[in-house]
Order: C-alpha cells, then structure tokens, then sequence
C-alpha cells in the first residue's frame, strides 16, 4: 500500500486589500509594505468601499477607496499570521494621519484566496497568535466562487473580476521563481 506523505505545499501570491480616505496614506503604505514585503507586482484600480463585517464594526471605519495591492515575492501558507501582524503595525501608523486605514492581508492559491482576520467567526479557522484564516473564494469549475459565509464586498463584479485576473497570473507564474 503506498504510503501517505506530508508535502508543503507551492508558495501563495500574496496581496492585501487597503482602505483608506486620502491618498497620501496609499502611497506610505506602499513605501512601507515594499521595504518590509517585497515590490508591489499588481494594484488594482479603485475597487468598491470596503464594508466592515460584524467581526470589524467596533474598530474599522473604512475610507472611501479601496484597492488591492499584490506584492511578487511569494509566501507559505502559515506565514498569513506574521503578514497580519505586520499589517496591524502600519495600520496603527497610518491611522495617526487617516483613521480610516484599514488592512486585511490575504493570499491566492490554485484552489482558493484566504484572508486573515483578527477576530474569530462560525467560518474562520484559528491559527495561531490570534489570527484567523477566512476562505472568500473557491476555484470550481473554472472560476473563483465566493462561499455563502463570503460578506457581499467578494461578490462585487469588480472585486471577483480582479481577483480572478490575480489567480490566474498566480497559476501561470507558480512554478517561476
């Protein structure tokens, strides 16, 4: 009988969705993220308002823009916990100047896009260090489907739009160093 073996898996491509009121507090937050992450590879256009879910309410008051900004060194899976740390650094900085800064890192998979959250909810796994991973999408069938659990900002014609671009120069640049 063959025998089972634990495998880690191919690196994820990993971005971060930033909300924000003034433009000033993107590009810092590009300047940071580059020295600390790695070049910014994608950013999005301006994408619809960030909603807070429930788990965000008591802390988050999203700015009017929201974009995505995908960074080109990739990531293991469990380094998600460290990113979110990360983020919640520059966030208490960049909301000295803009209180409405908020960030969520996440990362894409062939098979799903996962974002971390601080607080935990009926479809969030615990990691670690009180971080929670969230599946927003699924890929089935040819496309990224959003989980009935997703919060309606994943659902956007746009946001689907750019995170299907995402995955797919994921998969055709996955075995590139």
């Amino acid at each position: 009988m063959p025998q089972e073996i634990l495998e880690r898996p191919v690196g994820a491509s990993f971005f971060l969705i930033v909300s924000y009121e003034n433009e000033d507090t993107l590009f810092e937050l590009k300047n940071l993220s580059e020295k600390r992450f790695s070049k910014i590879l994608y950013e999005s256009l301006v994408l619809p308002r960030w909603i807070p879910d429930e788990s965000e309410r008591e802390f988050a008051y999203p700015g009017r823009f929201t974009k995505v900004l995908s960074f080109k060194q990739r990531i293991h899976r469990e380094e998600i916990v460290e990113k979110k740390k990360d983020c919640l650094e520059f966030q208490t900085i960049l909301q000295k100047k803009d209180l409405s800064t908020l960030l969520i890192p996440g990362y894409v998979t062939s098979h799903n896009i996962v974002i971390a959250k601080s607080k935990d909810d009926f479809h969030r796994m615990y990691l670690f260090q009180g971080v929670y991973a969230e599946t927003v999408y699924h890929f089935s069938r040819g496309i990224l489907q959003p989980l009935p659990s997703t919060q309606n900002y994943f659902k956007e014609k746009e946001v689907v739009y750019f995170f299907n671009t995402l995955r797919e120069s994921y998969e055709f640049n996955k075995f590139k160093s």
